[in-house]
């Protein structure tokens, strides 16, 4: 992973964006990753639907 934003509303919807290596690593990653999301169960409405798209730019202040 090379990098992890999570931003949220005030009404407590939001999004886990993470950026990875490649797509083969993320799928292979993708049973852990279910098994953490698990742990927070509690405080989602349902698991997260993981989705990949290509990064095109990635600009960071740092």
């Amino acid at each position: 992973m090379h990098c992890f934003i999570n931003v949220m509303n005030e009404d407590g919807s939001g999004y886990v964006i993470s950026v990875v290596e490649s797509e083969e690593t993320s799928n292979a990653n993708a049973p852990k990753v279910a098994e953490l999301w698990g742990h927070f169960a509690e405080f989602m409405e349902g698991p997260p639907a993981p989705a990949g798209f290509d990064v095109v730019a990635h600009w960071d202040k740092g």
